[in-house]
């Protein structure tokens, strides 16, 4: 999770303390975090080093619940009181529930290092009372590597029909998740990849569900990324906690009180299915709703035919990025024309009347040179060191030159003509500037330019002042996210969150680090972007 400056109630700075340098990659938020006041080297008793075997290991069960608990940061007091939280309901004769919990060695932690944990029945909320089943000592929790290792050993040794997986930790959406202080390392969305398909492939079972005890993680990129190794996702489109830091400890309680639910359920031989089980933490999560803003449980299988349909609607926006410059050349291409047709017809030339002549080729150099670019014509105009004696004769060459340019597209250099042509490329740049108007209006979140895709999708498509190639395509969006979501939740400060987000920016280029993204790298959506900023 990502704790936001506005709701602190504690002085806790993402920074590493050695070289005070930020650990996070390139986030949109500014000075979000105050230094921790704690001595990095500071003695932790350890009271965790027995090793033991539990009875539980190599029973099947009917699901298999793994904590990976990556507290090597400012949130491992309270990843800690997260594994108190699931303690308090523990493994029954249904449910393994074991935790991978790193503590790191400074942040006030409860323990040393990183340790696996077979959660039994607990009461005790101060401490871990649960069996060790390993010391794994000062490890790197932000290594796709040691992921997928350390969970997949735990899979194999508890064998069972379903598999959760809870990440508990630090998030940002497309950038990442799980963050390891010690080591300086935070992972990013296609290494969580990496450790889910490897998983995969250790164990030959899919992750039937992943839920991010992180923020910002509920978006279309992240959910596209993962749809290889992971059936279900439960996540949050927004940063947590409306207390401050207590979110971890308020989505645990939810965690707790699903598992809970589904313990009760197999106990009364109700079978729980995967997808039942990600609609009941969502559900668990709404008597929350102070903390927990928005949560959403979605379906990873269907995840390509949305996919599919932003891709569509990407690829019906990038041509009216191109007609809407086209409109922007010939516009000026209209008032230089006019003036050039008036300087032209003046019988008596002065000095002014010449520097007004030039001006105006300079801006039809321009104009021609931008035009050649846009229709693809190599042979650009040079038009330098313009003989005055011969002004006027360049200056009807130059008319013939853009003539020739402009048959490319079936016009002439005539008033009424352009006009014509400015008509036809109007409703493009109409379409372009009202959709860079829905931008700015969409539900955002903590990243600016993190934006609930639905909401934007809804806007699109309730313009009826835009082109309906548009805005059919926008409802087979919105359409396509109705069978993707199973459910969600929001509450009244977020009624335009609708349970899946979406890079949106509203200026610049997308990052380097986003088109590294499987999302980007299969669709047009960051081209898109860069030429919607860039008209």
């Amino acid at each position: 999770m990502i704790i936001i400056k506005e709701v602190k109630v504690m002085n806790i700075n993402k920074l590493n303390i050695q070289n005070e340098k930020p650990i996070y990659p390139d986030f949109s938020m500014v000075d979000i975090y105050d230094k921790y006041p704690t001595n990095p080297e500071q003695e932790i008793e350890d009271n965790y080093t027995n090793e033991t075997k539990v009875p539980e290991e190599g029973q099947k069960k009917k699901w298999l619940v793994i904590l990976y608990s990556a507290g090597d940061n400012n949130l491992a007091s309270f990843l800690h009181e997260d594994i108190n939280e699931l303690e308090s309901v523990g493994s029954d004769e249904n449910t393994h529930i074991v935790t991978i919990a790193d503590q790191g060695k400074q942040w006030n932690a409860a323990f040393k290092g990183a340790k696996v944990f077979y959660l039994k029945k607990d009461p005790d909320m101060n401490k871990i009372n649960s069996p060790l089943l390993k010391n794994l000592g000062q490890v790197n929790t932000a290594d796709p590597k040691f992921m997928a290792t350390s969970i997949a050993e735990v899979i194999k040794r508890f064998p069972a029909d379903h598999i959760a997986i809870i990440i508990g930790d630090h998030g940002n959406g497309w950038e990442g998740a799980i963050e390891d202080d010690t080591h300086n390392k935070f992972m990013s969305l296609p290494e969580i990849r990496e450790a889910l398909e490897e998983i995969y492939q250790k164990t030959g079972k899919r992750i039937d569900l992943l839920a991010f005890d992180a923020c910002l993680m509920a978006m279309a990129e992240v959910g596209y990324e993962l749809k290889n190794a992971v059936k279900y996702l439960v996540a949050s489109e927004e940063t947590e906690g409306g207390s401050g830091y207590n979110y971890s400890i308020v989505f645990s309680k939810a965690i707790k009180d699903a598992i809970s639910n589904l313990q009760q359920a197999a106990l009364f031989k109700v079978n729980v299915d995967p997808e039942e089980f990600a609609k009941i933490i969502v559900e668990s999560a709404k008597q929350y709703s102070n903390d927990i803003e928005t949560i959403s449980a979605v379906d990873l299988d269907k995840v390509n035919e949305l996919v599919s349909k932003i891709d569509e609607f990407a690829k019906l926006v990038i041509p009216k990025t191109k007609d809407a410059k086209l409109y922007d050349y010939f516009q000026k291409l209209k008032e230089t024309s006019n003036s050039l047709t008036e300087l032209s017809n003046y019988k008596n030339l002065n000095t002014n009347d010449l520097q007004k002549i030039i001006e105006e080729l300079d801006k039809y150099k321009s104009l021609v040179d931008a035009l050649s670019n846009v229709l693809g014509n190599q042979n650009n105009n040079n038009l330098n060191n313009i003989d005055y004696k011969t002004l006027l004769t360049q200056l009807n060459d130059l008319q013939n030159k853009l003539n020739n340019l402009l048959s490319k597209t079936q016009t002439t250099l005539d008033v009424k003509k352009i006009e014509s042509f400015l008509n036809e490329l109007s409703s493009s740049k109409e379409d372009i500037n009202k959709i860079k108007e829905k931008i700015r209006k969409t539900q955002n979140f903590a990243v600016g330019s993190y934006r609930d895709l639905y909401h934007f999708a809804k806007l699109i498509y309730e313009d009826n002042t835009i082109s309906q190639d548009l805005r059919d395509k926008a409802k087979e969006i919105m359409d396509a996210i109705d069978k993707y979501i199973i459910n969600e939740f929001s509450n009244d400060k977020y009624k335009n969150a609708y349970g899946v987000s979406i890079e949106l920016p509203t200026y610049g280029s997308v990052s380097n680090k986003y088109k590294d993204t499987q999302f980007a790298k299969n669709t047009s959506w960051d081209e898109m972007l860069d030429k919607l900023n860039k008209t």
